[in-house]
């Protein structure tokens, strides 16, 4: 098992792995590449597996409002957590096969999260920097949010959100900031090194579905992925090998709203505010989190690859270079985009957003629908990337065309820029696809899909700037990009679902990238869902305000 970055024994591992103090930028990620192509079956220890959320059980605490019907800042926070990683429905799942024939087992009654996560396993956490001055009821400190009690857990005492807020050059003075971290056994125990890239794409899910709840709330974010670790890991309590942070996000709260806060607001009992700065040199002991603690990141390539990634946090910010890649040589001719299907809001899509486990029905695209997809996906969003304002800065989309009105099936390359299509390769995609490796939901989901979105990229085009953080930036900007896609069909009323196992050699074949840099990085596929499967999901109805606690004694 590795130890935080610094230790003796980290340097070790290191070694073992070959990252050395004089390794060329990008020799992490080639190695971890390597391993990931030749990984075997898995191989799993349900015995070891751990909670799939933290707590801090002796914590201060302060339970969020619901909703925001109250008009308060508060509530604000309250529901972009609970639209991030609360749990905000209840499924009633059909156990199924890999073909997605039922098992005649009986139901399971699920509580589901508004974002999906790699085998369900949500090994994301979201920490809270803000204080009374900007959301009124709640003292200044660094908090946990609790999904399970909608509540924030008082990690830390002390105005900690300048101290946040200096470690970036364009974050000048947000109300609130929110540090989403990875508990990477919680992903690893399942998926080993293969894990981490997960991680790192349901990071960028997380940042996408952030910013699109925060649009609909009036609340003005940007995206963080580029700081230095070893600061923000040290303010959160986080010992880097176990937990470590991945984003951050910050937030400025709409000033009109926050002019209706002056009524007094519920405050936790024991709760009182104050506004102490914190200082490397009085930060106080952190609260205790739950035990059993998770294992650390078990030596390999991945916790190599993360550990020579801290290093890159700090790339100046002054670059302005885009790193999108360009179409390979040899693509077909331009076909226009068609024009988005109007009035299409991601955030309408958060409480409508499905994965289904049983595929789809063979119903076309139309064409505005998938014109709308593809705007949501290849669109510029707020983030300290290079030319992340205009468009995607790490990836760029491909797409199998397999029932869409209008587009011929195929594989094609998508110009963001240009608004235009180019046609990747000329055969009928799914029975080349179909000969690679893949899950048997996979193939089931292609039989019905209509689209499939590939984010594509080269792992090391940024590594020279970023050196090996390079290759989490891209993942979570391809995870980034998939979320958009999915919120943007749920709006539309039909269904997503990330198949990791579609990002394969063959399918870099059919997209006509393989033998150069470029790679596929994430296989989303899209159409209409089986409104008669077996999955049945509902939201929680507003009005269950109330906090439900554990029993004591």
């Amino acid at each position: 098992m590795t130890r935080p970055t610094g230790t003796d024994e980290g340097s070790e591992a290191d070694r073992m792995h070959g990252i050395t103090a004089t390794s060329a930028p990008g020799d992490a990620t080639r190695r971890y590449l390597a391993a990931m192509r030749d990984r075997g079956p898995l191989s799993v220890d349900w015995a070891n597996a751990p909670t799939r959320h933290k707590r801090y059980p002796g914590a201060e605490r302060v339970v969020l409002p619901w909703a925001t019907r109250d008009d308060t800042a508060l509530g604000l926070v309250g529901e972009l957590l609970r639209e991030l990683l609360g749990m905000a429905r209840v499924v009633w799942f059909h156990p199924m096969d890999d073909l997605g024939d039922p098992l005649r087992e009986p139901p399971m009654f699920l509580l589901g999260r508004p974002a999906p996560s790699g085998g369900g396993l949500y090994p994301i956490e979201a920490y809270v920097a803000a204080g009374e001055r900007r959301v009124p009821g709640l003292p200044a400190a660094l908090y946990h949010y609790d999904p399970v009690h909608h509540a924030l857990e008082r990690v830390r005492e002390g105005d900690h959100a300048p101290a946040l807020a200096g470690l970036f050059a364009d974050a000048p003075d947000p109300d609130v900031t929110l540090v989403l971290s990875a508990v990477f056994w919680r992903s690893m125990f399942k998926y080993g090194d293969f894990g981490y890239r997960l991680m790192c794409q349901e990071t960028g899910v997380l940042i996408a579905q952030a910013l699109a709840v925060a649009g609909r709330l009036r609340v003005t974010g940007r995206a963080h992925l580029r700081f230095p670790d070893e600061e923000v890991d040290r303010l959160l309590g986080l010992d880097g090998a176990r937990e470590a942070a991945m984003a951050v996000l910050t937030f400025t709260l709409p000033r009109a709203r926050d002019s209706l806060v002056s009524r007094e607001v519920p405050r936790t009992p024991g709760c009182g505010s104050t506004r102490r700065p914190a200082t490397r040199e009085a930060l106080g002991e952190a609260a205790r989190e739950s035990m059993p603690l998770p294992l650390p990141m078990p030596d390999g390539p991945a916790a190599a690859l993360h550990r020579t990634s801290t290093a890159g946090g700090a790339a100046s910010s002054s670059s302005s270079t885009r790193l999108r890649p360009a179409p390979p040589p040899g693509i077909g001719p331009a076909i226009p985009v068609p024009e988005p299907e109007p009035g299409v809001c991601l955030a309408t899509g958060v409480p409508r957003r499905a994965s289904p486990p049983a595929g789809y029905r063979p119903v076309p695209l139309r064409a505005g629908e998938l014109g709308a997809i593809l705007a949501a996906a290849g669109g510029g969003y707020p983030a300290d990337l290079p030319g992340a304002g205009t468009g995607l800065a790490a990836t760029a989309l491909c797409l199998l065309a397999l029932r869409v009105h209008g587009l011929p099936r195929g594989a094609y390359w998508y110009d963001h820029d240009r608004r235009v299509l180019h046609e990747a390769a000329g055969q009928d995609p799914v029975p080349a696809v179909t000969a690679g490796r893949l899950l048997g939901n996979t193939r089931a989901a292609l039989r019905g899909a209509a689209a499939v979105l590939v984010p594509v990229g080269d792992p090391l085009a940024g590594a020279g700037l970023f050196g090996d953080r390079w290759y989490r930036l891209q993942q979570a900007e391809a995870g980034l990009a998939a979320q958009r896609a999915a919120l943007a069909a749920a709006a539309l009323g039909l269904a997503a679902r990330i198949h990791s196992d579609g990002a394969n050699d063959t399918t870099d074949e059919v997209l006509g990238i393989a033998g150069t840099p470029l790679r596929s990085l994430s296989f989303l596929a899209m159409g209409t869902p089986l409104t008669s499967g077996p999955l049945v999901a509902r939201g929680i109805p507003a009005g269950s305000h109330e906090e439900v606690r554990p029993p004591t004694g």
